[in-house]
């Protein structure tokens, strides 16, 4: 594809994969391909659960948001991260309700540090996947 502005895309337009995109935060400029954008924009999913008490989840692997709507305060609760996620991915959780003692357990060869151990009503978290230590840091 030759240059194509974003703008003057269409849903038809197809991409071969190779075409760069620069991606400029602050004074950080980053280029970007579209399969990068492609997974980004895929990935832009979320699961609704409703647990009723005790509840054991695995985050699958296109959620980026886990939101938990119980009927009312959770005593305890696990939540596995994605199994293969990819540098820079993104994963928030959040519950209407309170979850008391939360686990919050990172996937085969992952780590968390700073895992939360409960969720207070209406609070999120968020984490990002850094690939080169397979670790998973929270930033909010």
């Amino acid at each position: 594809m030759a240059n194509v502005k974003i703008s003057g895309m269409t849903a038809a337009t197809a991409l071969t994969g190779t075409e760069a995109f620069e991606s400029v935060q602050s004074t950080n400029t980053r280029k970007v391909v579209a399969t990068q954008v492609k997974t980004y924009v895929d990935n832009a999913a979320y699961t609704f659960n409703v647990p009723v008490s005790g509840f054991s989840l695995t985050i699958g692997a296109s959620v980026q948001y886990l939101i938990l709507d119980p009927a009312g305060t959770l005593a305890t609760g696990t939540i596995t991260m994605p199994a293969s996620p990819t540098d820079g991915y993104r994963v928030g959780i959040a519950s209407s309700k309170i979850v008391t003692a939360l686990t919050l357990t990172p996937n085969t060869g992952q780590t968390i540090p700073n895992s939360p151990t409960a969720l207070a009503a209406g609070v999120g978290v968020t984490f990002l996947y850094r690939s080169a230590n397979a670790t998973w840091y929270r930033i909010g």
